[in-house]
């Protein structure tokens, strides 16, 4: 097997998160695709797996740590690593070594180019887990609630990353909700900014609307949430799946009756 850098015959398969035997939704994959058209120069590398017989079964893309959601000096820092999790076609790839085996190259391209260690977030909990990282030698250099920061360091010197934080957001008094999505560019699902759209269909009227890009430097929103849905500055179900528009319709609405209620009185 090997682990290449994605071109026009596979890239398919990395923008939709290995679903590339089921047609590409445009609208999903678009925040990706301009995340890697906009950082492919700046250290950017989006690579697949690709087995012997030419299945693909995973992929991971990483960047050094000043275009990513963390805090540091000199270290790579890991977006994402995945393993074929699916069912249907040729069925769930993970627990075969494949992770591992991308880790262990993207420890050994940052070796090669000089970084000085690797960074990457896994949930304390059953998806992306922190103990995966553990077993392979990472440490825990950071944490907030249930998103936690882990490193592998090279250089005696090297100084621990830590999560980028940055202030919450700030809501003005109003009876209009105040809705904003910020989902993770570099992730290809984008749920939470599809679900948000279509629940504020027919309510425009009800809200003040913000998409955000998330969770860097230059925006409102930090990592703890690796991005989410807020209603009038407060999470709206923070690491839940969120794939009911109706749910969050109706949640928008109740929200917005409290607040002609409360302004009435």
């Amino acid at each position: 097997m090997k682990l290449v850098d994605i071109n026009a015959d596979t890239e398919k398969a990395f923008f939709t998160c290995l679903n590339h035997e089921e047609p590409e939704n445009l609208e999903h994959t678009a925040p990706l695709r301009n995340w890697y058209a906009e950082y492919k120069n700046k250290g950017y590398k989006a690579r697949i797996l690709i087995l012997d017989d030419g299945r693909i079964v995973g992929k991971c893309h990483y960047i050094p740590i000043e275009h990513s959601p963390f805090v540091g000096k000199n270290l790579l820092a890991i977006l994402c690593i995945t393993v074929y999790p699916y069912e249907h076609h040729m069925g769930d790839q993970r627990g075969k070594g494949y992770g591992r085996f991308m880790l262990n190259h993207i420890e050994q391209y940052a070796r090669s180019s000089g970084f000085s260690g690797v960074v990457a977030w896994a949930m304390d909990w059953h998806w992306n887990p922190v103990s995966f990282y553990q077993h392979m030698g990472y440490s825990i250099a950071d944490k907030e609630d249930k998103v936690v920061v882990v490193w592998k360091s090279f250089d005696d010197d090297a100084e621990p990353p830590a999560l980028l934080r940055l202030d919450n957001t700030i809501v003005e008094e109003s009876e209009k909700v105040h809705v904003l999505v910020a989902d993770n560019p570099w992730c290809n699902g984008n749920w939470k900014l599809m679900v948000t759209r279509e629940a504020i269909k027919g309510i425009e009227q009800l809200v003040e609307y913000t998409e955000v890009e998330t969770p860097f430097k230059n925006r409102i929103i930090h990592l703890g949430y690796v991005g989410g849905i807020f209603l009038d500055g407060k999470a709206y179900r923070p690491y839940q799946l969120i794939d009911k528009s109706a749910d969050l319709r109706a949640e928008i609405i109740k929200i917005h009756k409290q607040k002609k209620q409360k302004s009435n009185e």
